[in-house]
Order: C-alpha cells, then structure tokens, then sequence
C-alpha cells in the first residue's frame, strides 16, 4: 500500500444466510481510496454499496476478501483494537444524524475524544466549528436545532479527532436541498483543503456531482467508475444502467 491509500477494499464480498436461502450483497469488490479523494457510491437498492461502506469501516465483517484502513487488515483486529481503530480513523456521518439528545451539540462533537479519555484539540475544534458554522449554537441540544444543524454537528463530530477517513451514508437523505448542498460542500471541502478522504453512499445524482470520482454498483459488484462526475453525466449512466437491467 503506498503513502497515499487511505483505505482499500481487496475482493470483498458478503453474503447473508446459507445454502440456497443465502443473499449475495457483495462479489469480490476492489477499489483503493487516496488521500484527500472525495468518492461517492452510487448504485440502485440492494446493489451493496451500504454494505461496501459498512465492511471499509469496519461495521460488517466481510465473508471473503479483506478491508484495510492505513497498515491494518480489519479483518485481523481484536475486536477491542477494531473499535479503537474506528473511533480514531474513522469519522462516521449517517443519514439519521445519530446525535445523543440529552448531550449538547458541543457535548457530542468532542463525544468521540471523550470516549478515548483525550482533550481537544483546542485549535483544531475551533476551525471545525467555524467550518459548520455552528460557534453560536454550541449549547443547544438536538432537539433545539433544525436538521441541517444537527447533520453539522454530525459532521462536526465526524472530524474533531482527524479521521484518515470520512464515511457519509446518504449524509442529505433528511435535509432540503440548500442545506444538502452546504453539508456536500463541507465534505469536499475536507478532501481537498484538509486532506481528507471521503467515501459517501448516495442515490442522489447531485450529491455525487460534489465527488471526484464515483464508483458505481449493480448486483454486489462493481461495474463502472467516473472521473470529474457531474450530476448530469451520472444521471444519464445511471438511466443507461437501468435500460440494460430491462433488457
């Protein structure tokens, strides 16, 4: 693995049950993530890129092929080394927002560095607050802020420990679409300024326009991948994709 992969899937697959009741989600899957490479997963339901994400994190344990973060092969981990992986590598920004509603959005940003026993980083909290704009909303709780403020307090919470890696699962599933556009913006914005990786599922053709490159599932495996993607030219191969599975 050179300097630069972040993360590497390596013919992952994953299948549920057994015999002929099994469900194969993915079928030997391979793709490597750089440093400060925004990528986007696109794919119709069940094509498996949830479950592509949730096997990269370290969230499902793949039935073959192996998942690697930096040096370390997931699969090899403890499960107390796993966990202690995930919440220094991986920030994680879900759909659901997933904020404790009895913390305060600034008690849930540090929730990670509070879990591992460390301080923040004082300079490095204040440029990630500033970055979501939320410097004036840090003593509210979840249910006093709109859902756009709660989704950058997830991201927020997302970064405060520099994560090598940033997975978003439809990250503006729950929000309008100006407020989508300023937590895509965020997201790029982390790639390219502050050198972050970025994976995030979507189904959204504009959300994927943000991404640098985009990688496209069907049936548990990947079939197509694009550089420079814009939201038209990811509609118009997602609507030939669709033709082809009528035929």
């Amino acid at each position: 693995m050179d300097q630069r992969t972040v993360a590497v899937a390596d013919q992952l697959g994953k299948a549920y049950g057994t015999g002929q009741a099994a469900v194969t989600a993915l079928a030997g899957v391979s793709a490597r993530f750089q440093q400060g490479e925004f990528t986007a997963v696109m794919g119709p339901s069940g094509s498996g890129k949830s479950t592509l994400m949730h096997c990269l994190a370290g969230l499902d344990t793949p039935t073959s092929g192996k998942a690697w973060i930096g040096g370390s092969d997931l699969g090899s981990l403890t499960d107390a080394n796993l966990t202690k992986l995930r919440r220094e590598k991986i920030g994680f920004v879900f759909q659901s927002f997933n904020l404790l509603p009895t913390l305060t959005a600034w008690e849930n940003i540090v929730l990670p560095l509070s879990l591992a026993g460390k301080r923040p980083d004082k300079a490095w909290t204040n440029r990630v607050v500033d970055a979501v704009g939320l410097a004036d909303r840090l003593g509210h709780r979840p249910a006093e802020l709109s859902g756009g403020q709660q989704q950058r307090v997830a991201c927020a919470r997302a970064l405060v420990s520099r994560p090598d890696i940033v997975v978003a699962d439809e990250p503006t599933g729950n929000l309008d679409s100006r407020t989508g556009a300023q937590i895509l913006g965020l997201l790029r914005m982390c790639a390219r300024q502050w050198g972050q990786t970025v994976v995030m599922v979507t189904h959204d053709p504009i959300a994927a326009g943000y991404a640098d490159r985009v990688l496209f599932l069907a049936d548990g495996r990947l079939v197509d991948e694009m550089a420079q993607p814009t939201a038209d030219g990811v509609l118009d191969r997602m609507r030939r994709f669709d033709a082809q599975a009528v035929r």
